[in-house]
């Protein structure tokens, strides 16, 4: 009888849990490091449709439809309040919309839909204030903990071209941001706030380039970053994407399988790709969650109903599509690499990377690579026919069937070494590498100079890399590889793509901060290289040898203990004057204190379970150390 009650019991709390609403599963979410996860810090994926403006006949925004939602798998839909078209700002159909996902146990996005102009900051949007004042409130009122906020949709110059050419647009964002994130704090001090990035969405890499610093009582805000994406001509742009996720938290707040227009027809190849990347199949294995643009029978192929009047309930092709996706459920997946050479760094002497030993696994595994028409003549705006666009690849069949751009430092093969160059927007490759010994290193790169964006960042086990001259950790992880020779070019000199030497990269928009790169521990190590704009040429990358390692500095090493901490109460024991810190998973700080060489200092959190980080920075170690808090 016992074991019946038992089994009874169990299944009774499977049904619970079968039927429990994503909000009553996840609860109020949050950031772990760059991943969306729930309240318990378990990864989550939203997934769902936007509505289309609260004017267009055909937006079904009532509850019904949120039931429609739902009922076809998605757990979140984004509320689209256009500011300039239709009627205007209409603040009771958000509370609605609000309120009927909240009934529903759905999540949503509240989204101040920017779109022309394309500066938030215009006296078109100047009631964004009043906006978020009232919203915010309302869900704090109503102790709502479904709701995450987007504060420009689609900032942009409205001008086509590479993204980096619009950094004047990121500028506009960061000035908006500290206007409309303290308003959102002041309600809601932990809210999810999603930001707009320049040119409709597509360059997501400024927010680890130039990032917004959260001050004050915004501190305890949680940023993440909007990336739209149209696969039927937007693949160029899939990279970048795929590259920042190993930087930043990403959000993919608009998407369809129409061109950018929102017709012009279905592309579900290119669609399936966008998926695939979402489910982590990028550089930094983040699980990305998505909207897809839009709940509507519109007329446009981008529409999850076919035109002909509003409540037909047709669904499209494109509705359909997303349909199966939605019965899916949760489908990760991850980059899969093998090493096609391990190259060993003893830790001791300086290390060149050969560019040419990247590894094996092609696309969306090793690396992603772009090629536009000009490289690859016959090619078509989905990649769908890539190449080798370097010389090596021209010219010596280099790597048969695999399409990165590699390429020569000279004509003259004889006395030359491999390079990257010919590189777009958003491209990303990988390497392993033998560490022997952990430690933070200098490094340098063999530069051409020919001119170009050259900005790109490095990537260590699907992480941010780099680390300051100190051993502190940095937002600025982009760095810009300036020309080895000024960039002058001349006829006599021929100062251009065959024209070589080592640099120094720093980040354009932090020239004071030194960086170097981490090793943890050592072992083998991915070793990446994302390139957020147009590329002109990496030559060999060197590390260099002999820094202070933690292999050679184990005696000095910290101590943390007990992990996990029960009750949040743990000790350090330090061998040198350090600093320790504590953040929790928001990284907001729990506890700072000093601590004298030989001392071991009792931490007592008072703090919540969950995942905490702690770091100890001394004169010639620094360790960050995960401490479960049971």
């Amino acid at each position: 009888m016992k074991k019946l009650f038992t089994l009874v019991s169990a299944a009774m709390l499977c049904m619970q849990a079968i039927s429990a609403s994503p909000v009553e599963q996840w609860g109020k979410l949050k950031l772990v490091g760059n991943q969306l996860s729930s309240e318990t810090g378990e990864p989550v994926q939203l997934r769902g449709w936007s509505t289309h403006g609260s004017w267009f006949m055909g937006c079904y925004d009532d509850m019904s439809d949120f039931e429609k939602m739902k009922n076809e798998g998605a757990n979140m839909a984004r509320i689209a309040m256009y500011i300039n078209e239709g009627d205007g700002v209409n603040i009771q159909w958000v509370k609605n919309c609000v309120d009927y996902t909240a009934s529903l146990g759905m999540y949503c996005i509240v989204d101040w839909h920017i779109l022309t102009p394309g500066n938030p900051n215009a006296g078109d949007y100047s009631g964004y204030a009043d906006f978020f004042r009232e919203m915010t409130s309302y869900v704090k009122q109503k102790g709502y903990k479904h709701v995450l906020w987007e504060i420009c949709n689609e900032p942009n110059f409205d001008d086509e071209g590479a993204p980096a050419k619009f950094h004047n647009v990121w500028d506009w964002v960061k000035k908006y941001a500290d206007k409309v994130l303290p308003i959102i704090a002041s309600n809601l001090p932990d809210a999810i706030v999603l930001v707009g990035t320049p040119q409709w969405d597509q360059d997501v890499t400024v927010a680890f380039q130039d990032p917004i610093e959260l001050k004050d009582d915004c501190k305890n805000l949680q940023l993440m970053y909007s990336f739209h994406h149209y696969a039927g001509d937007q693949q160029r742009y899939l990279g970048i994407f795929s590259a920042a996720a190993a930087f930043v938290p990403v959000f993919i707040t608009e998407w369809g399988l129409s061109s950018h227009t929102g017709d012009t027809g279905v592309d579900k190849v290119a669609g399936e790709h966008m998926i695939e990347v979402a489910n982590g199949k990028n550089l930094g294995g983040q699980i990305v969650s998505w909207a897809n643009w839009s709940w509507s029978d519109k007329g446009e192929s981008s529409g999850t109903f076919t035109g002909g009047g509003y409540g037909s309930m047709s669904f499209s092709e494109s509705g359909n599509f997303i349909r199966e996706q939605l019965k899916k459920g949760d489908n990760w997946k991850y980059c899969e690499s093998t090493p096609y050479e391990v190259q060993e760094f003893d830790g001791v002497n300086d290390f060149y990377l050969d560019l040419g030993k990247y590894d094996k696994g092609g696309q969306d595994n090793a690396y992603f690579d772009y090629d536009e028409t000009w490289a690859c003549p016959g090619n078509d705006i989905n990649n769908t026919s890539p190449c080798n666009a370097g010389d090596a690849g021209k010219e010596d069949n280099f790597r048969p069937g695999e399409y990165f751009d590699i390429g020569y430092s000279s004509k003259d093969k004889s006395e030359a070494h491999m390079t990257l160059g010919y590189i777009g927007n958003g491209e990303w490759i990988t390497y392993t590498i033998d560490v022997k010994k952990a430690g933070d290193y200098d490094f340098e790169v063999s530069a051409c100079d020919h001119k170009d964006y050259n900005t790109f960042g490095i990537v260590v086990d699907g992480k941010p890399g780099l680390v300051t001259q100190n051993g502190e950790e940095t937002q600025f992880q982009a760095l810009y590889l300036p020309q080895c020779k000024g960039g002058t070019v001349t006829t006599e000199n021929n100062l251009d793509y065959n024209t070589w030497d080592w640099v120094k990269p720093y980040n354009d928009y932090n020239k004071e901060i030194k960086h170097k790169i981490r090793f943890e521990k050592p072992g083998e190590h991915k070793l990446s290289f994302a390139f957020m704009t147009s590329f002109s040429g990496m030559g060999s990358f060197k590390i260099i040898g002999d820094p202070s390692s933690v292999e050679e500095a184990e005696a000095i090493a910290p101590v943390i203990a007990p992990n996990p901490a029960e009750g949040g109460v743990f000790n350090v024991t330090v061998k040198e004057n350090s600093v320790v810190k504590v953040v929790n998973s928001l990284g907001a700080a729990v506890y700072s204190a000093n601590v004298e060489a030989g001392a071991t200092e009792t931490i007592n959190l008072s703090a919540a379970p969950g995942v905490y980080f702690v770091s100890v920075v001394g004169e010639t170690n620094a360790t960050t150390e995960k401490l479960i808090v049971k």
